[in-house]
């Protein structure tokens, strides 16, 4: 006789959840309908008195009410969706162009571009330096007439004067040489340059590097000779500060 008290009492606080949904006091999906459909199955093949019978159809006819309510609110959910895309839609045809333009700055995200330093890049660095008035040109550039192979050889000389001063500079300090102190020389401004061309007599076998790990230590002289090595390259990443 107790159990059917509890299941009774049971039976009616489901049903007092269950109308409170109905009333709009409690919002649809605070109700799990499928462990409260389960519960109601066992309760009644537990108990097929009269009165539990009641109570259950009673929490079965309010279980579709709360579903009913349940797609209800799924069907105006998806429908103000619709609404807003519309309306977003709409804002954007009638926005004026400064304002999307400014929209669309706020929201940009842009990814970092790094460009290494290549020999067309140095080309075309020397091609602005040849073009600037103020600057004395101690050769007279090739004119527009010859063609751009004779202005390719012109750089190409011009860079290998370049690479054959720094060289020239390195032999003459004669044994191995502080890197850091070497490039430093050129003052603030010429650092990356005299790094940069470093970079490429080390490529050439021109000039040697020698490299603690432990201390940090980076040192490099003038090669006695070029050597050709066979195999993998290591790389050696420097950081110019």
């Amino acid at each position: 006789m107790k159990a059917v008290e509890v299941r009774r009492e049971e039976l009616l606080r489901m049903i007092a959840a269950l109308e409170a949904v109905v009333r709009m006091k409690v919002e649809p999906f605070a109700v799990e309908v499928g462990p409260l459909l389960e519960r109601l199955r066992r309760i009644v093949e537990e108990n097929r008195d009269a009165e539990t019978l009641v109570l259950d159809a009673e929490a079965l006819y309010r279980v579709s009410v709360v579903l009913a309510l349940q797609q209800k609110s799924i069907v105006q959910s998806a429908s103000s969706l619709f609404v807003d895309s519309q309306i977003v839609a709409s804002k954007i045809v009638g926005s004026p162009p400064v304002a999307l333009a400014g929209a669309f700055l706020l929201a940009w995200r842009p990814m970092v571009r790094l460009e290494h330093v290549s020999t067309p890049l140095l080309i075309r660095g020397y091609e602005h330096f040849l073009s600037l008035s103020t600057r004395a040109q101690p050769q007279s550039a090739p004119a527009p007439s010859e063609g751009p192979r004779a202005e390719w050889a012109f750089l190409e000389q011009k860079f290998e004067e370049e690479l054959e001063r720094v060289l020239s500079e390195l032999r003459s300090r004669g044994g191995w040489v502080d890197y850091w102190s070497f490039i430093s020389g050129a003052g603030s401004g010429g650092k990356a340059r005299i790094a940069y061309l470093l970079s490429f007599l080390i490529t050439r076998g021109d000039v040697e590097v020698r490299y603690n790990p432990l201390t940090g230590e980076l040192k490099i002289r003038a090669a006695e000779r070029r050597e050709e090595t066979e195999g993998d390259r290591v790389s050696l990443a420097v950081s110019v500060r």
